[in-house]
């Protein structure tokens, strides 16, 4: 005997929904002047929490053979955002050099 999950599209919504908000907040806060490293922190723990979720979520409701086709693209497409809003967050917590500039530094003679 199976047991289906019928809720399990209505959840992937919801949990990109949550995605996208905890995106968009963090972003606001890495784009604002008076971002407060606390501010940061909760902003990143709670879209890393959000990004975790979807993902769990996704992967559950991919194993209910009955639904219907999951929103496989939006999943990947906001797991994709949300983890280049994650680096910029900890960019601007200090916590991870800025991808425009090198930390490496080259010395002749030296293998790369």
């Amino acid at each position: 005997m199976a047991v289906t999950d019928r809720r399990a599209g209505r959840r992937v919504e919801r949990a990109l929904t949550a995605v996208h908000r905890a995106r968009e907040h963090a972003a606001r806060l890495v784009a604002g002047p008076a971002a407060t490293p606390a501010a940061l922190e909760a902003a990143r723990r709670g879209l890393a929490a959000a990004v975790v979720d979807l993902r769990a979520t996704a992967d559950a409701a991919a194993g209910e053979w009955w639904q219907r086709a999951l929103p496989q693209e939006r999943v990947v497409l906001a797991e994709q955002a949300a983890h280049r809003t994650l680096a910029a967050t900890v960019r601007r917590q200090g916590l991870l050099p800025d991808p425009g500039t090198s930390t490496h530094t080259h010395t002749e003679g030296a293998s790369p």
